[in-house]
Formats: C-alpha cells, structure tokens, sequence
C-alpha cells in the first residue's frame, strides 16, 4: 500500500530514537481531514502543466467532502460509458434485450421449401456473434426450412448507418480501421470486425499462411507475407480498403518459421454486408438453398415471425461495456436508447438527448457539458466531475437498477481494468471503478468503502499530461488510496518520493 507525508521534517538520530519509540506505544492519527491528504497530491507538479478536476461525495449523506476545479468541463475518456450505462438502466431498464429475427412471406411447405421471401430483421444486438449466428441458421433449419425460393432480405433499419462513431475523425484510424473503432449498424456481427489469423507456411520462403476466422465474401486479403528463418523477427504490416460493401486487406511482412499462429483485428466497412456475407456463408454450410438473391430492404408488415433470437440481459451486456470498456457496445447501446424513447431509427444523437435528459432530471445544469457519444471516444468537450458522481450517487441508491450499475463496474484488484490495482489484502473489493484513457488523457471514476464504513463517490479527471500516463495513474492510485483510508489511519511517508517513481505502464 502506498502511504502519505502530511509533514516530512529531518531529525537527528537521538530524536530519530525517541520519534520510533513513541510511534510504537501510540496509534497513527487518524484521517478526519480530506482536504488535508489530498491536497498535497493535486499540488503536484504534474497539475502544474495539466488540468486536473476532482469530486468526492459521501454516497449516504450527498455531501460534499472533496472538491478541487469540480467546475472544470474536461475530457472524460472512457469514464463517460458510466453515464451511459446509467441512462441505459435507467430508460431501457436491466432486462431489456435486443433481438434478432428471421420472418418470411408466402407459404412454408411440407417438403420445406419457403414459397416466398425470408427477412432478417436486426435489432441492434451488440453481442451477436459467429457462434449464435450459426445457432440462428441452425434454428431455421430446425424449422423446417431446407429451401427459400425467394430473397433473402436484410433488414437494418432499426439504426441509421454511420460510418463510425461520432466524434472521432484521427485519419489513421479512419484509414486503417482498429476494433475500437468500428462502424455501427443494426445487423452487425463480432463487433465489426474481422479476425485474421496469421501463421508461418510449411518452408522457408513460402507464403505466410492466413485465414478469416469468419467466412464472409465482402472480405478479401492480398497475402504478400513470407515465411522466414526460424530466428529472425516477425514484423507485419496491414493495410485496409473500402472498395464499396467489401473490405480488402493487404498484407506484407515476414512470419518466422515454426512461430505461433497470432490474431489480428481489425474492422470490416459495411457491417450489413459483413452480416450478409456470413449469414449467406452459413446458409450453405448447413444445407439451406436460396434460390434468390440475398439482398437489403425493409421487413413488410404482414410477414410472419419464424425464429427469434434474444441477446443476454442489458444489466449482463453493460459488464462488458465497462469492465472492459467496450466502445461498439456502448455505442450501440446508446442508439437503442434513441430508437425506444424517440423513435426509429435510433442515432447517435438521439442517444445523447436521451442521455441529457436522464443528467437534467437529476437536476444537473449541463450548460457547459458536451456529450457527442456514449463511449467517451472524442476530444470534442467535456464534462465536469460532478456530472459523474451525481450519477454513482443516484445509481447507488436506485434499488431497481443500481445492483446492476454497481455489478458493471471493474473491481479493484479483481476483473476489468481495475484487475492489477487496489490488490492489497485490505484493499480487494473495496474500490469499484471505471478508468479512462486517451493519449494524454488519463481519468478514474467510482465507487470507494472507507474505513470509516461509509461509501464515497469519486470522479478525478486529468488532461493535457505531458509525458506516460503513468504519472497520472499514480496519482489516482494514491486519491483512491486515501480515500480508503479515510475516517481510519494513514501510515506517514514522503509523498514526493512515492511520486516520482515511473512504472512505465
């Protein structure tokens, strides 16, 4: 555990002597006074340079007992997914689930054969992947369906189509297409994106051997990656491009002979003709024939539903939003609050309004606020810190959905991004958070059980660092641990000597 100086004073041995006999025979002080351990932290010099906001609230009483520039609108980072995660319980409501599902006009015969068309309706499921769009396929074979002598139309209009999400515009993510960003659409699959894996071929100089993990037509790849010496270095490059519905990746580099095989993600361009491709893979696999075309459209109202497929719960899908911060599921999430409480189909901007009118009903003046997604994943605005604990106070006293805000949350020293810190014996389960980090941004909201038997909600957010984030973690690991301490005892130490440290993480 990290300790603290509220003093650092140097003594003469003698006095040096007499100062350890007396910590012996006397307890530590304890720690009434916030003010007087945390201010040192934010005078350090890292707050010189970088603008830093802080608020701390007693969770059972709403008072104030920290406050530092808490009226500083900054850029939140990730820390943002919990307000979204918020709104979401709050106006969807835990067990809300996004379905998927297959109708179809005309007439399903007895020697299975579908005289009419087949309608893949999507729903926005975040969670949908290869293995339950395999079930899906497999459910309709279940029904009878061995033939469809018609199209097969996919439907994703319960969304808009955006090319990304909103707010992020850094050309080389653009060009090259990482997972965390990925486009957004009501018929996705695996996140959008793809799954290259990449291995050595059988000899030395042959072409380097690389698979999809997902079979889809619209994606192709230009292998120009060799084999090389077993000792040599294995070093890759992949490059993307949209050319229409399909997504092209070319690939140079040199993979050493007998090295392991090794995954790369990135994200595809059309996530509807991602999900076609793959449906219409699968299809094939499983032994349904389509006479038709497979083609995009919108579901008439006499079509007749056949199989329906449910996602997991949304209290069970935000775990994965914030423990291990994923934007496509928060973004996703967020067009489903638009499309339920304004109308389909859902945008990212009805999303938000649904978000601001979750933070004015709390009273909040979102005057200065910016909010322009749900993951956090901008440099456009900001929020002050007391947007995020008025949140963690209203959901730690909401007996219908906090459980499920509070369960979504990293635990210290447990899972999620929190899973390598707050790991002292005395400190694991104690802190439950969100973390948020973009290049020289670093932020960390949430919950704290003090020694004092009382729950504090926290928002410390940093920008503008200068130099590794690492600082900036430092410093919020020595907040929470004050914070865990408060009302009990805090060991005395030279605080710049602790700060100075560089872990390089």
């Amino acid at each position: 555990m990290v300790a603290f100086a509220l003093a650092f004073v140097p003594v003469g041995p003698a006095l040096a002597a007499e100062s350890a006999v007396a910590a012996a025979t006397e307890e530590v002080a304890p720690v009434s006074d916030l003010a007087a351990v945390l201010d040192p932290l934010m005078d350090d010099a890292l707050f010189r340079r970088s603008p830093a906001a802080v608020h701390v609230v007693n969770v059972r009483t709403g008072e104030e007992v920290y406050s530092r520039s808490a009226d500083q609108a900054l850029l939140p980072a990730s820390t943002m997914k919990v307000i979204t995660t918020a709104a979401a319980l709050r106006t969807l409501g835990s067990s809300y689930t996004f379905n998927t599902d297959l109708l179809h006009t005309g007439e399903l015969g007895d020697d299975g054969t579908l005289t009419g068309d087949l309608y893949v309706r999507g729903g926005g499921d975040p969670t949908l992947v290869l293995e339950r769009l395999w079930k899906l396929v497999q459910e309709l074979r279940l029904e009878g369906v061995r033939k469809i002598a018609g199209d097969v139309v996919f439907d994703d209009d319960a969304f808009d189509v955006n090319a990304g999400i909103p707010g992020w515009d850094k050309a080389l993510d653009v060009a090259n297409g990482p997972a965390y960003y990925p486009p957004l659409g009501a018929l996705s699959l695996n996140y959008n994106t793809v799954a290259i894996y990449v291995g050595p071929g059988a000899e030395l100089g042959a072409p380097a051997r690389v698979e999809l993990e997902t079979p889809s037509g619209v994606i192709e790849i230009d292998n120009q990656a060799t084999t090389g010496s077993a000792n040599g270095r294995r070093w890759l490059e992949l490059d993307r491009e949209i050319d229409g519905v399909k997504t092209r990746f070319s690939l140079t580099g040199v993979v050493p002979a007998g090295s392991d095989t090794q995954r790369y993600y990135r994200s595809v361009g059309d996530p509807t003709a991602y999900f076609t491709g793959a449906f219409a893979a699968l299809c094939k696999e499983q032994g349904v024939k389509v006479t038709g075309h497979f083609i995009d459209g919108s579901t008439p109202d006499d079509a007749v539903l056949l199989v329906r497929q449910e996602s997991a719960s949304l209290g069970v899908i935000l775990q994965t939003v914030d423990k291990h911060s994923n934007n496509f599921m928060a973004e996703m999430v967020l067009k489903a609050m638009g499309a339920e409480q304004i109308g389909a189909p859902g945008t990212t901007e009805k999303g938000v309004q649904v978000v601001r009118d979750y933070l004015e009903g709390l009273g909040l003046d979102l005057t200065e606020a910016t909010i322009v997604n749900g993951s956090g994943l901008t440099r456009i605005g900001g929020i002050r810190p007391e947007l995020l604990t008025a949140v963690m106070v209203d959901m730690h006293d909401d007996r219908a959905v906090g459980p499920e805000f509070r369960s979504a949350l990293s635990i210290g020293g447990a899972d999620g991004t929190l899973r390598s810190r707050f790991r002292d014996e005395d400190q694991l389960g104690r802190v439950r958070g969100k973390t948020g980090s973009l290049n020289g941004v670093h932020c960390l909201t949430g919950f704290v059980d003090a020694n004092d038997g009382d729950v504090y909600a926290f928002a410390f957010l940093v920008n503008d660092i200068r130099g590794p984030l690492s600082k900036a973690r430092q410093l919020h690991d020595r907040f929470v641990e004050a914070l865990l301490e408060y009302g009990g005892s805090l060991e005395l130490a030279s605080l710049e000597d602790e700060s100075s440290e560089d872990t390089g993480e």
